[in-house]
This record gives C-alpha cells, structure tokens and sequence, in this order.
C-alpha cells in the first residue's frame, strides 16, 4: 500500500476551456451539459408523495452548521452534499483531527475518467497496513458509498461516524476498540463529479447529485464479476488486501410508498450460510431495535413485484448474482449487507437512518466478534469442500408476511391511456406475499481444476484481479480434459431489478450477453505456454467456478468474452457437400435412419435445404473441431 500524497487535489483544467467565451456561453456546459432554459416550471419540478410522519431523535448526533467539522450536507440542513472535490478534502481535514486514528490512501487504479480514488483506514492501531489490522485481532469492516452518486447517504452517515468516533467521546469511540473500518467515501467518482439538479427524479434530496453510471457509462453495481471498471477493481483489490469480516454498501431505494426509511438485506439462501445465519440472529436484533429507537422504521430490502399493486407482495435483494455488491461478499465468504435508505424520505432522514444502521451494525460486529469469527470459518471451510455448488437459486414458495406501505388509489391517466397510482401518507397494513430466491436452481459439480488457455488473457487477467489463485504452464502440455460445445446459442438480456424501461438495443453493460446449453466434449487438449491452471479447491474456488462454469449467468462466457468462438471457422460449398452427403447416405444406413428421422420429426429442418446440408457437414471429419467450443478445459481429477 502507498500512503496518501500530500498534494493538492483539484480537477485539470482544460486547454480547450473555452466554453467561457460569450460567442458559446449559451451551449450546455459541463459538469451537467443541460440546458433547462426552455422548460417550463413544471418540467424542472419533482412532484412527490406526502411522506409518513416521524419524530426522530437521532437528530442529537448531528452538529451545528459553524462546527469545524460538520459536513457539507449538515451545514446546509441536508440540502446539499459533497462533490468528490469537497470529499477528498473534508475526509484530510478528518484525518487530520483523527489524532491518528485515520489514515488516508489512494487505491492502486483511477476511475475512467483519470480521478484518484480514496480509502479510508480507521482503527485505533499505529499500524494501519493490511498486516497491521490483522494482527490487531479485531474484525475489519468495508463500507463503500457512491457506487451510485446519486445516493449519497451512506457517505454523508459515514462522515458523522468517522468524526464522532475519532473526535468525540464514548460510547461512540469505544467503537474502534472493537473493530477495524474502511471506507471507501466515492466507488464512482466520474458520475459523482458530473453533478445537477436533475439527477435523481424518484428521490427527495439532496438538492443537487451526481449521476448513477461512470464515465464509460456502466453501472458499477453491475461490474462485480467481469471487473470492466478500474473502480470494481480497486473494491476488489481491498477484499484481497485485507481480511475482511464485513461488508455494506450503502445505497437509497428508487422507492414504492411506505413508511421504511431504512431497509438492509444480507446473503440470503446463498454461498456463505453460516453468515446469513450471524447476521439473522445475532446482528438482526440488535440493528433493528437501535434502529427503531431513534424513531427510524426499518424493513428487509423491498423491491414491489408489481409498482402499482402492494398486494402481490415484493422480494429482498437476496441470494441474487454475484455480479452485485453484497453477493460478491457473499460468493467471497464475508458477511456482506445491501443498505437501502428510503429515496421518498427527506435526506435527512436517509443519512441519519444509515447513521444508526451503520452504528448498530459496527456493534454488533465488535461485540460478536467471536462467533463471528466462527460463522465466517463455517463458511470458508464449506466453500473449500463442498464437491456440488449450487451457482443460482429460485423463487420458492411464497411466504405471507405483515407489510406497511401507502393506501393508494387509481385513476384514469390522460397520460399513459390508463390507471394509474395515487399513493397517500397514510399507512396500510396488509398481508402479502415474499418471494424470494431460497431454492437451488443451478448447482454443478466441482472439478479438480480449470485451464484457462493463454490466448484468453483478457479473462486471465481478470480471474487475477479477482485474487484467485493460479499456475502458468511454463510448456505446451496434453491434458485430458472436459471442454463444452455450447448449442441453442441465443442472446441473453440483462437483469435490472430497479429498472422498468427495457433496453431495445441488444446489450447490455457493454456486452452482448448470449445464453446455452453447454454439450460435454472430452478430449486430450494440449494448453500452450502461459496457460494457467485453477484449483478449484481453494478460497475463491467457488467464485471461480461461478466464472468459468459457462452456464453460470454471471460466467465469462455469458457476459459474452467468448462470442468469437460461435462460429464455424470453415463452410461447404452446396457442389461439393451435396453430392458427399449422397454418398454418405449411401455407405452408412445408421446415418440415413437418423436422417429420415429428422425429417419426419423436424419440420423447419427438413424445410431448409442448407440445414440439411450443414447437418450432414456436420458429420464430416471437415467440420470445425472448434466450431461453438466453449476453450476452457474442466480437469475432472488430478
């Protein structure tokens, strides 16, 4: 780890400036490019619901708005909140009243867009390095905040925190004798820099965010596996640098109507059990009657199955693709939680609920860090040796809970030509349905090992990034492997819990996703030099087969890195394949029965004169060995 510069931080500026010029300042200027000058009030104007009333007395951890260290966000009474300029130097200025207590790095890779990007060490050890905390013997927690700008309470909350815990006094100091932070204030510098008013249509403050994707447009909550992002990479060099027991990432809801303004899920039914059960037991309770206690309600995630009807009831983010944040603690064997502040709620509100969230959940981990430290070895124990891992899991029968939201009417829109939604700020009670995903859908068996060709460095490169462990071929070397030709090869879509539009563009994060059926292939394939070899026994085994498995959603070859391989490198021309393939009618009866067999039971076949020519190819010694050949081999034992 290098420690933090001494120097100035500041955005470059260009030497094309010259949007300052009085012949261009009418065009739309950075950090937003919008010109709103022609739209009318209404336009520029969020109309939201009345919220639910609440009396909150986590108001007596905020400070006076002339406190030398209130936040941008206190001193303009939650109306504001920082840029990452306004950031970097709050959290020096931190630092430098922490006594020593923090210390302040930048992370080895800069965002798209060239910015540095910061993280915080907090502990009361003098030796903050990886080592130093682990020979602490205390649990070190990772929160990370702005991997979405727009919802900025978890790094506001996080100011607070660090401030009273190195600043103030007890009990809130006490917390880092118990436990190790890092923090991570902005995942997504380049969307936080481009700053407006406009940025977040569903969510009440604060007045002025950052944008939702970075600089090279992908939403990072989405990078966790194929590692696009310098920005992903940097959370995923700190899980490798440290030993990590705890994870949150902090966001806020797009927000259906109901009194929750703070909400968290956790693994659910997924790769790290032991934790699930930690944090369902142990940690639950104590977060939610703290919680509470303050005045703040608070709920499991929420993501209504129908927006206009509470009655069919909503699923938690749990056990969901490694591809988001929290699951890739998760498939990592580190307790990870999704925080989720209410967008409908005022700012305010939002910080303060993450504020004691957060509080609570530094608790717990300290105060529990025994069991903890039992819960997260049951874990690692079991991703080491489980011989089948279940890769996805599916909705299971839905289970009827109690739930609060809005009483809503409808009415006929002129708008959309149908009903739509009035929510109201008086609360209703209603049973309804959860369906989460708590059934095993896709499990596999493990291998010994996985050889991952050196022509595909991209993918090397990025199973590197992840932290797993490898060997490289020093020669070209036979090995009897498994390989997968992959047939009813189809586009694939994206998931988006949190979006209604639907993306008429094939694409999806810059890949074309592609999906199916994965045909054993065995052969004795010889791996040239540079070509690694993957335990799958070993800490991040079950993360790298949920990468390498190609029937994984979240594998490489779906996110689409192998789509060179679905093509057949060499055709037939109809004058020579036709007559062959009478002549091999001719020689073999076997071949013509099936033949025969496929025309009477598939009719688009035997309607498409070249699918029965290729189908015949496709019995020839000519055709591409490696047509549709999924290249990475499955070594089945040592």
């Amino acid at each position: 780890m290098h420690t933090f510069p001494s120097r100035r931080f500041a955005l470059a500026t260009s030497a094309l400036a010259i949007m300052s010029l009085p012949a261009l300042a009418a065009l739309p200027q950075a950090p937003g490019y919008i010109d709103d000058s022609t739209a009318v009030p209404a336009a520029k104007t969020r109309i939201l619901p009345p919220m639910f009333e609440q009396t909150l007395t986590s108001t007596r951890f905020l400070v006076s708005a002339d406190n030398p260290l209130a936040t941008v966000a206190e001193a303009s009474d939650f109306h504001k909140t920082s840029n990452y300029t306004q950031t970097v130097e709050y959290m020096k200025k931190l630092a430098a009243a922490s006594s020593g207590a923090i210390k302040l790095t930048w992370m080895p890779e800069k965002s798209a867009e060239g910015y540095d990007m910061m993280l915080a060490v907090a502990s009361t050890s003098a030796d903050k390095s990886p080592e130093g905390l682990k020979k602490s013997g205390k649990p070190t927690v990772l929160v990370e905040a702005e991997i979405h700008p727009g919802e900025a309470n978890g790094k506001d909350a996080m100011f607070m925190l660090l401030r009273d815990m190195t600043t103030g006094k007890k009990p809130l100091a006490s917390i880092l004798d118990k436990v190790n932070i890092l923090f991570i204030p902005t995942v997504n510098v380049d969307g936080d820099m481009r700053t407006s008013a406009y940025g977040r249509i569903n969510q009440n403050g604060p007045d002025i965010t950052g944008w939702r994707v970075n600089g090279q447009n992908l939403n990072l909550n989405r990078d966790f596996t194929k590692l696009d992002s310098a920005e992903i990479r940097n959370v995923a060099w700190v899980f490798n640098q440290y030993d990590l027991s705890f994870f949150a990432d902090t966001h806020s809801t797009d927000g259906a109507m109901y009194p929750y303004d703070s909400s968290y899920c956790n693994n659910g039914e997924g790769w790290s059990p032991a934790a699930t059960r930690w944090m369902d037991t142990v940690m639950q309770p104590h977060v939610y009657k703290e919680v509470q206690s303050y005045g703040h309600q608070i709920h499991e995630c929420i993501s209504l199955n129908d927006n206009k009807d509470l009655t069919q009831g909503y699923y938690p983010y749990r056990t969901d693709l490694a591809r988001f944040s929290n699951q890739y603690g998760d498939i990592r064997s580190v307790p990870s939680v999704l925080i989720e502040q209410h967008a409908l709620h005022p700012y305010k509100t939002q910080v303060l609920g993450n504020y004691v969230m957060l509080k609570a959940m530094f608790e717990s981990v300290g105060n529990n860090a025994g069991s903890l430290k039992t819960a997260i070895a049951a874990d690692r124990s079991k991703a080491l040796s489980d011989d089948k891992v279940t890769l996805t899991w599916k909705p299971g029968t839905p289970k009827k809970v109690q739930f609060t939201g809005g009483a809503y009417t409808y009415e006929m829109s002129p708008i959309t030509g149908q009903k739509t939604i009035k929510w109201t700020n008086k609360p209703k009670t209603m049973t309804v349905p959860v369906t989460a995903n708590d059934v095993p859908d896709l499990t596999v068996t493990r291998p010994a090992e996985y050889i991952v060709p050196v022509q595909w460095s991209d993918v090397i490169k990025r199973l590197r990034a992840h932290g797993i462990q490898m060997k490289t071929l020093d020669k070209p070397t036979p090995v009897e492997v498994t390989l997968y030709r992959m047939d009813n090869v189809k586009l694939a879509g994206g998931f988006e819990p949190d979006r209604a539009a639907k993306n008429q563009i094939p694409g999806y994060e810059g890949h074309l996703l592609v999906s199916g059926d994965a045909k054993p292939v065995k052969r004795l394939q010889t791996f040239p030099a540079g070509s690694v070899v993957i335990d799958a026994r070993q800490p991040l085994g079950v993360l790298a087969m949920n990468l390498l498995e190609p029937t994984s959603p979240d594998s490489f070859w779906s996110w689409g890195f192998f789509n060179s391989t679905l093509v057949a490198a060499e055709e037939p021309e109809e004058y020579v394949m036709e007559p062959m393939a009478r002549q091999m009618l001719a020689q073999d009866p076997k071949l013509k029965a099936e033949f025969q067999h496929k025309l009477k039971t598939d009719k688009a076949f035997a309607r498409d004169a070249g699918a029965r020519l290729q189908w015949f190819y496709q019995h020839t010694p000519f055709y591409d060995a490696n047509a549709y050949l999924y290249p990475i081999g499955r070594v089945e034992k040592k």
